[in-house]
């Protein structure tokens, strides 16, 4: 199909909240690193015992390469996705899944602190998947065009809640996998992110 049939899924206020994140994770991961050229990891020397003061920038240059290259993963990692509603297929970097693939939904603090946002998370199986920003802090921050365009993918995919083999019927599947959710549940909190401190569905 030609190109025009895919609607980029910007989320930009996701990509809002990871700069704030990187923000102080960046600085303080270069410099605790940069700092690490005067401790030795055993009872040795340290680099800069060694190799004298030339070991501190040489550490800085070495920890600002490592961080630019994790900002540089972590944005690939939530490059966005597009949506083909005709073809009713997603495409995620260069690969093409159909929605009837999508089998798993996983709501994911960020981080680890409902009041920092709200992630949902679609994959197939356990290969890699999208995630989209929910709620940053109490505020719901899909719109009305892109809320729409999810849950049309979620009412096309194939999302289940699992199944333990001590739970066949599935009847405590909401409690053995926390996080995790239905078809149902899914377009629920697309519709309706829940507030800091309310359960998932």
């Amino acid at each position: 199909m030609p190109d025009e049939t895919w609607v980029v899924f910007d989320d930009e206020p996701k990509l809002r909240l990871l700069v704030r994140l990187m923000r102080v994770a960046m600085p303080a991961t270069v410099l605790l690193g940069t700092a690490s050229a005067f401790f030795s990891k055993s009872a040795g020397d340290s680099p800069v015992d060694l190799f004298g003061l030339i070991a501190v920038p040489i550490w800085f240059v070495l920890w600002a390469t490592i961080a630019a290259v994790v900002w540089n993963v972590v944005l690939w990692l939530n490059a966005p996705f597009a949506v083909d509603l005709g073809g009713r297929r997603l495409r995620i970097g260069r690969r093409v899944v159909p929605f009837a693939e999508i089998t798993r939904a996983e709501l994911v603090p960020v981080p680890n602190d409902d009041e920092a946002g709200l992630l949902l998370k679609l994959a197939r199986g356990r290969r890699p998947s999208v995630s989209v920003l929910l709620r940053e802090r109490a505020t719901p921050v899909l719109d009305d065009a892109r809320r729409d365009l999810l849950i049309e993918v979620i009412r096309a995919s194939s999302i289940a809640r699992p199944v333990s083999p001590h739970d066949p019927t599935g009847k405590f599947a909401r409690f053995n996998f926390p996080g995790m959710l239905d078809k149902a549940g899914a377009e629920q909190v697309v519709r309706d992110p829940p507030a800091p401190g309310e359960p998932a569905p």
